[in-house]
Order: structure tokens, then sequence, then C-alpha cells
């Protein structure tokens, strides 16, 4: 088990079932946002991570340069992971659902790849998603 937290992240990751979780505290900076997810992609490779739960329902909105930034340098990153599930946790925001989805359909044709992404309401959801056993 590994654990890190400071003021706006927190992470845990279980390799013994390859699932990491992170929720971001508060809304961030542009350089805590990037720096938070280049820590992201780095646990995520390092622990061959194939289960994510992001809670991003305390993040707020980022800026179009950190959403750029996100399509172009973290997307494709994340697409050369062992990543197969990324759960998003957004809360009871539907705007912040609608902007998620937008932006997924932008990302999917060109980097995300074989990952599957969703969102939901609760951890619970995302958890019991990301807990379903193919048949």
């Amino acid at each position: 088990m590994f654990e890190f937290e400071n003021n706006y992240l927190l992470l845990w990751v279980d390799t013994t079932i390859r699932l990491m979780y992170s929720d971001w505290l508060r809304p961030v900076t542009s350089e805590e946002y990037r720096e938070g997810n280049e820590l992201l992609l780095s646990q995520l490779h390092e622990r061959n991570i194939e289960n994510w739960i992001a809670d991003s329902s305390k993040l707020g909105d980022i800026s179009q340069d950190d959403e750029q930034w996100t399509l172009q340098e973290f997307v494709p990153a994340l697409a050369r992971t062992k990543l197969l599930k990324l759960a998003r946790v957004g809360g009871e925001d539907t705007g912040s659902h609608a902007k998620f989805e937008q932006f997924a359909k932008r990302a999917e044709p060109i980097y995300i790849g074989n990952i599957q992404v969703r969102q939901f309401v609760t951890y619970k959801e995302a958890a019991d998603w990301v807990g379903e056993i193919p048949v």
C-alpha cells in the first residue's frame, strides 16, 4: 500500500488489486494541477495500476491552458500505462459532468485507446463499476 497527501491531493494505491484512488481536496492552481497529475501518472506507471478511481468533485474548473495540456501531454501518457478503467467521481455538479463528457469525447478517438472511462456521482458507484467481473 502506498499513500500520499499534501494540501490539495490525496492518493492511495493498493498494488495487490492494482487500484489507485485519488481525491483532489480543493480547487488548485495551474502549477498544482500539473504537478498533481504528474504524480498520479508516475504512480500509474511505477505500480502497474489497472483501475483508477479519481474523485474530482472538489477540483473545480481548470483553465483552458490546463485543459490543452491535459489533452496534449497527460492523456497520451495515460494511454501508455496499463490502465484499463478510469472511474471519475464528479459529485452532484451536472455542469462538471457535462464538461467532462465533452472533454472525454475530444480525447477518446486520438488518445485514450483501450481505457474505459466512466463518470459517477458517488465513490460507491465508481467502485462497483471498477469491481465488476467481466462475464
